[in-house]
């Protein structure tokens, strides 16, 4: 989906919809709701593009804080 092409409009309610969601709950990220998050240290940057390439369920994440 490409949200760039979007109206402003349309993109600010879509952010709100997601926030109220994410505010109530109904937003759940980890293995037991179904989205496992792999998560690789900035410095393992190629490990995690990697496990995208090799279709990783879930997200892959980069913590560029580590």
């Amino acid at each position: 989906m490409l949200v760039y092409t979007e109206p402003e409009r349309a993109k600010a309610l879509a952010v709100e919809d997601v926030n109220a969601a994410v505010l109530d709950g109904d937003v759940r990220i980890g293995r037991e709701a179904g989205l496992p998050l792999h998560v690789f240290p900035l410095a393992e940057t190629a490990e995690a593009h990697r496990a995208v390439q090799d279709g990783a369920v879930g997200k892959v994440l980069i913590d560029v804080t580590a």
